[in-house]
């Protein structure tokens, strides 16, 4: 269970890396979702093209993800 991964962040391009940076930074590996597709053609990953790009964890580091997620829309 520990192993799946989930989603903890949908967004734009640009604050979906930034945030994927930040988890990197803090030992979370966390990857993109939707990342090209959301780029060229965002309405065919997400309704209405909002919110395309994904963040992707661990379900055993998402506690700690989204604490720091938290940490970065306060400061954003």
């Amino acid at each position: 269970m520990d192993s799946e991964l989930i989603v903890v962040f949908k967004g734009n391009q640009i604050d979906s890396e930034i945030i994927k940076d930040i988890l990197n930074d803090y030992g979370i590996m966390a990857n993109l979702k939707n990342q090209l597709m959301g780029t060229i053609a965002p309405w065919h990953v997400s309704p209405g093209g909002f919110e395309p790009v994904e963040v992707v964890v661990l379900e055993k580091d998402k506690k700690k993800a989204l604490k720091l997620i938290d940490e970065f829309n306060k400061n954003k």
